[in-house]
């Protein structure tokens, strides 16, 4: 009974199961049962296939002797595969596998075939190799190095066109250990070691003369162990000259804007196009527009030695009939490719071969050169014509200082010699000034009863006149003094310099009727005696020019700072400047207006003089009342707290 179940549940099996299944006979080949999936494959009834032979409907190829011999070996060895392309539904091609199982019913023996479509199978495999041909295709052709590791540091894999430039083949460092391969170099080994112990790694590495930026990753397994470790790395090499040629101009370019002269600047110059383009020959011209020649004013050491001279203003000089004269008036980058050959060189008996030549501006010529026939790639040419146009700007700017220091040189002696004179004419006449009005004085006491009223007034203008006179040539004298007496600068506090200064002037303010009031005065950076001279002649203009028009002197002092200034304001409520007169108000001797009052017309002018040393400015501030003054002295630098 439970053999008839059985039967029943076998038979109900090999009929639902969706892959054709075959039974066959092993002796004679023949099909003795198929089941409903076998008939749709072959496209007939499932009955209508036993009796066949799998050769009459096997594939063009595969024949009846194959097909036995096949059945023969599973029955034999129990089993037996083969894969072969029939037409499946549609008319389309199919791919099966069949897998030929050896099978034992009482004496009988039978070969069960079980037919399996793997056309899918076999497309997703083709696909899968396709693609694994196209990863290691790119991947030997990637400029890069691919490699991996094993837990113990050995090499399992090594792929990419960066091989090449280590001199190494696709798969040479395979088997070997990085710690025995990569010994000489620290900062490998340490990188190794630090991805072998779980740690995603990028840095940048030396390897010869090549650097290469090079990333490990760890790859761990589902329970969290190490299973390799996976690299890449990339030459950096050009990259990183690219980025040491730019900061070498960079340099340059800091440099000169230091450089004080011609000499130091060629010197700068020069070194650094021998970095850009790693070529040891430059040498740097300046031209002369008087001859027309451009002279030599820098070199490396190696053109010097090169041209068999002591020193680079022993190189030839550019004539104006000269080949280089001519580039340079073309005002073009030029590259002579091969200098024996040009027509007429500066130096025909140097063995140059190559030469690139850079105009500055009109300011000279820079030469690299070679001494075999070579080229200079677009990122070199684009550097040194930056470098070309740094040098010619160092050269204009060195120019206009030179000329600018000669000028301010020849100011300096104008100046110095005026103070000499001045102080020298205002001392020789102090004695005959003394004289002069000592002896009007003595008339003027002795005979003044005896004159008639003209007469007297005449003396008295004499008298007037020599006062006048000797108070003019002492403040001469002041005036002079303002450079060759001073003191120098320290802290000063401007209230109580002004102080000091209202305490002198307590008798004029109280005469006058005065009142002087003042702010905050921040301190400065200053001479103090100076700093109350020119608070004393401001506010004595201010008095005596008020109390002059018949107005109570009211006076302001007040100042704040403006960055590194402090600016003060000296203010008053008297008749006012006039327009006019407000650009000429600090010439020495001009007094603005028409004041009876006595006077030299120099308080304004050393008051600028003081000013001026200090670095500061003064001026008169445009009022509709009074006058305002304005000047500005040093401040003191403020203390920070990081100080």
């Amino acid at each position: 009974m439970a053999s008839t179940e059985d039967g029943v549940i076998y038979r109900d099996v090999f009929e639902a199961n969706p892959d054709p299944i075959m039974v066959h006979d092993a002796d004679t080949g023949t099909v003795v049962r198929a089941n409903r999936a076998a008939g749709e494959l072959l496209g007939c009834a499932p009955e209508d296939i036993v009796g066949m032979h799998v050769g009459e409907f096997s594939p063009p190829g595969f024949s009846t002797a194959d097909a036995n011999a096949l059945i023969t070996e599973a029955a034999e060895s129990g089993s037996a595969e083969v894969e072969w392309t029939t037409e499946g539904p549609g008319g389309t091609d199919q791919l099966v596998e069949v897998t030929l199982e050896r099978a034992t019913l009482g004496d009988e023996t039978r070969v069960v075939a079980f037919i399996h479509d793997v056309t899918d199978i076999r497309e997703r495999e083709q696909k899968h190799v396709e693609q694994g041909e196209q990863l290691r295709t790119l991947v030997e052709n990637l400029p890069v190095v691919v490699f991996t590791l094993d837990p113990d540091g050995v090499f399992t894999y090594s792929a990419g066109k960066g091989l090449e430039s280590l001199e190494l083949a696709p798969g040479e460092l395979e088997g070997a250990s990085v710690f025995e391969a990569y010994s000489e170099y620290p900062d490998i080994i340490d990188a190794v070691e630090r991805a072998l112990g779980g740690e995603e790694v990028r840095v940048t590495q030396a390897v010869g003369d090549l650097v290469f930026e090079t990333w490990y990753r760890p790859v761990f397994d589902d329970r969290g162990r190490l299973v390799q470790v996976v690299s890449v790395a990339r030459d950096i090499t050009d990259l990183k000259r690219r980025e040491e040629r730019v900061e070498a101009l960079s340099e340059a370019t800091n440099e000169l804007l230091y450089s004080r002269a011609e000499t130091a600047a060629a010197d700068t110059v020069v070194h650094i196009a021998q970095r850009i383009v790693d070529q040891p020959l430059a040498a740097m011209w300046t031209y002369d527009d008087e001859d027309d020649t451009l002279y030599p004013i820098g070199a490396t050491a190696a053109a010097t030695d090169f041209a068999g001279v002591d020193a680079p203003a022993d190189l030839p000089a550019m004539g104006p009939e000269s080949a280089e004269n001519d580039i340079f008036h073309g005002g073009e980058p030029t590259v002579i490719e091969d200098y024996q050959e040009l027509s007429n060189p500066s130096a025909p008996e140097l063995p140059m071969r190559t030469l690139l030549c850079l105009p500055l501006d009109d300011r000279g010529l820079l030469c690299i050169g070679s001494e075999t026939v070579s080229s200079f790639d677009t990122d070199e040419r684009f550097l040194l014509e930056i470098l070309a146009g740094t040098a010619a700007a160092a050269l204009e700017r060195i120019e206009r200082e030179t000329r600018l220091k000669a000028k301010q040189a020849e100011l300096e002696r104008s100046n110095e010699a005026l103070q000499q004179f001045a102080y020298i004419a205002s001392h020789d006449l102090q004695e005959p000034l003394r004289m002069v009005s000592s002896y009007v004085d003595l008339l003027d006491s002795e005979y003044g009863d005896d004159l008639d009223e003209e007469a007297a007034e005449y003396m008295a203008f004499a008298v007037d006149g020599a006062h006048r006179m000797q108070d003019m040539v002492n403040a001469l004298l002041r005036y002079s003094r303002v450079e060759t007496t001073a003191s120098d600068f320290e802290e000063t506090a401007p209230g109580a310099v002004l102080d000091r200064t209202l305490d002198s002037l307590q008798m004029r303010i109280e005469e006058a009727n005065a009142t002087v009031t003042a702010g905050t005065l921040p301190p400065v950076e200053a001479d103090p005696d100076q700093v109350g001279q020119v608070f004393q002649n401001l506010l004595e203009n201010a008095i005596q020019y008020a109390a002059e028009a018949g107005i109570d002197p009211r006076i302001e002092v007040r100042a704040e700072r403006d960055e590194d200034d402090v600016v003060f304001t000296v203010s008053d409520n008297g008749p006012g400047i006039p327009a006019t007169d407000r650009e000429d108000v600090f010439d020495i001797f001009h007094r603005t207006g028409a004041h009876d009052t006595a006077g030299t017309g120099i308080g304004l002018a050393v008051c600028q003089r003081i000013v001026l040393r200090h670095g500061g400015r003064i001026w008169v501030e445009p009022s509709d009342e009074g006058a305002t003054f304005k000047f500005t002295l040093p401040a003191v630098a403020e203390v920070t707290s990081d100080d």
